[in-house]
């Protein structure tokens, strides 16, 4: 039981692993070709630098496909063979024969969670570097460091892409290399064509003058799509720091609801792994299906769920739903399902 347990597991792993690095590598390739123009002047080393960093992605997004599609060859070879049979006539059990396949599952899950908080994000940002220009510009946890057009240091302490607002906004002008004035806004906000500073403290260091004022425009200062670029996608920041920026920006009362979402979407999607495991077993000891039977269910439930969970995370997006409905029905409804599908198969 023990030697068939192992080989189950190794089987399980195997396929595992040539479905993810395929289908990784895959749309890794497909990113590369829309991203050629870019990288043009990186050669034939640009290129495989890019697929390299934006492949841990990658793996993140299509672990579940590959957990689900490797489980179902797995089961449904050995219900093929009869192998199953043979051992329910030696007083095995089935959940006991693949719980191994589980404990993969749950293993695999926390190296997904592993991949998308440490090492994906800095491996996408530095692939998204490679073909945007960020202007030399700093961003930690909402905090941008940029210079204006006219060479000012600017910090924006607090930045929301989603209303081209800011809090406690900081601007340092300089002349002859010596700073000469330096403005304070506790808010700022992007409008016609200008920004708009309010509650502000003017500081003028030459003259050694202090003025205050409720309200000045400063036109052709920072276009926001500039802006925007500096600013990390969520894809570029690890769960820590995307949960301090969403807090921050909580705290200052500006609204954030796609960065909720996606805070809670990091920790539901990983689980999905090891939902998929229970899923797939349940199904292939009841169904039998194993080869090309068990790809194209693969895909085809791989695909469904896709579906349906980013329709969720889309209600949302847009409001319809709380943040941790949106990312956890769909996971939650189908971890019900597996559940109770595993815990049904016949000893």
């Amino acid at each position: 039981m023990k030697l068939l347990k192992r080989f189950y597991l190794k089987e399980f792993m195997v396929a595992f692993g040539v479905a993810a690095l395929g289908l990784s590598l895959m749309l890794a390739t497909f990113d590369l070709i829309n991203r050629m123009s870019g990288l043009r002047e990186a050669g034939l080393y640009g290129f495989i630098k890019y697929t390299a960093l934006v492949l841990p992605q990658y793996m993140v997004y299509t672990m579940p496909m590959a957990v689900l599609f490797a489980s179902l060859f797995t089961v449904g070879h050995a219900v093929k063979n009869r192998e199953s049979v043979a051992v329910m006539a030696a007083g095995g059990r089935m959940r006991a024969l693949f719980l191994p396949l589980a404990a993969a599952g749950a293993f695999l899950a926390l190296l997904s969670f592993g991949l998308s908080q440490f090492v994906a994000p800095g491996a996408t940002q530095l692939a998204n570097s490679m073909t945007r220009s960020r202007g030399g510009a700093l961003f930690l946890e909402g905090t941008v460091w940029m210079r204006a057009e006219d060479g000012s240091l600017v910090r924006f302490s607090l930045y929301s892409k989603e209303d081209e607002s800011a809090r406690e906004v900081q601007i340092f002008r300089f002349e002859n290399g010596m700073l000469a004035e330096r403005i304070d806004a506790g808010g700022a906000k992007y409008r016609g064509g200008r920004w708009i500073l309010t509650g502000v403290s003017i500081y003028e260091l030459l003259r050694s003058s202090y003025t205050k004022k409720s309200v000045i425009t400063l036109p052709g200062f920072i276009e926001p799509e500039f802006l925007d670029r500096q600013v990390l996608t969520s894809e570029e920041m690890g769960i820590t720091e995307l949960y301090r920026y969403t807090k921050r920006l909580r705290r200052a009362g500006i609204r954030s609801t796609k960065l909720d979402v996606d805070v809670q979407s990091r920790i539901a999607y990983p689980l999905v792994n090891f939902i998929m495991v229970l899923f797939a077993t349940a199904l292939s000891l009841k169904r039998g299906m194993g080869g090309l039977a068990a790809a194209g269910v693969g895909v085809g439930v791989s695909l469904f769920y896709w579906l349906v969970y980013t329709f969720g995370l889309s209600l949302g997006y847009s409001g319809l739903l709380p943040p941790f409905a949106a990312a956890w029905t769909v996971p939650l409804s189908f971890a019900a399902i597996s559940l109770w599908l595993f815990v049904r198969i016949r000893d």
